[in-house]
């Protein structure tokens, strides 16, 4: 018998795949400024956060990869 604790599924990093999903709720960005060159608030925020959802699931992914199923 081995001595090493069973797996478990539950991995805190995968806390970090809330931001974007909460990066979703539409009344945070639906209004019109400030605006970044030229476009309104709520087209720069959603193009923001495509690249802030990749880093955090990448992050998550290699922080769990390693793990047993």
């Amino acid at each position: 018998m081995s001595n090493e604790p069973p797996p478990r599924r539950w991995n805190p990093w995968n806390l970090l795949l809330l931001v974007p999903l909460l990066m979703l709720i539409t009344p945070w960005f639906n209004f019109d400024g400030p605006r970044v060159f030229g476009l309104p608030f709520f087209y720069w925020y959603q193009f923001l956060f495509v690249p802030v959802g990749v880093i955090c699931v990448g992050v998550v992914y290699a922080k769990s990869r390693g793990e047993r199923r």
